[in-house]
Parts: C-alpha cells; structure tokens; sequence
C-alpha cells in the first residue's frame, strides 16, 4: 500500500483545508488517487481539469503511483 505526501494548490488547498497531508491508501494511478481524495475532501474539480506533479515533474494522471513520492495536484488557475 503506498504511502503518498500529496500537496494541494489554489482552489483545491481552499477546499481540503489544508496546504499538505499524508495518504496512504491503495490506489492504481493518479487519477484514482486524485478521486479518492476528491471523495474525501468534495473537490468539485474532475481529473481531467488537475495537472499532477510528482517529484517535482509533470506526470500523467495515467501514470502508476510510486511509493514515498511527493503528488502535487494543480488546478486550472487564472490570471489578471
């Protein structure tokens, strides 16, 4: 089971009400992490509109989750 330190961005930091934490959980790829948390904390947002980051570079939603990896979920944002 792999344990995970996720980090959250703009909108969805707002929503989990917290900046990090720590998850441990099974789950196959990003997306279905990001869905489990989604369940967890309401994210409004689907997979399909969050980029992810892993280890400080761009992955795949599709990707398989690598254990002790530190998952940064990245919601559109828009500038003025």
């Amino acid at each position: 089971m792999p344990t995970l330190k996720i980090e959250y961005f703009a909108s969805l930091r707002e929503k989990a009400g917290v900046t990090q934490e720590s998850f441990s959980g099974e789950c196959s790829s990003y997306k279905d992490l990001y869905e489990k948390l989604s369940t967890i904390h309401g994210f409004v947002l689907t997979a399909d509109m969050i980029q992810v980051a892993v280890n400080d570079e761009f992955a795949s939603m599709s990707d398989p989750v690598i254990d002790g990896s530190k998952v940064v979920f990245i919601p559109p944002v828009a500038g003025g």
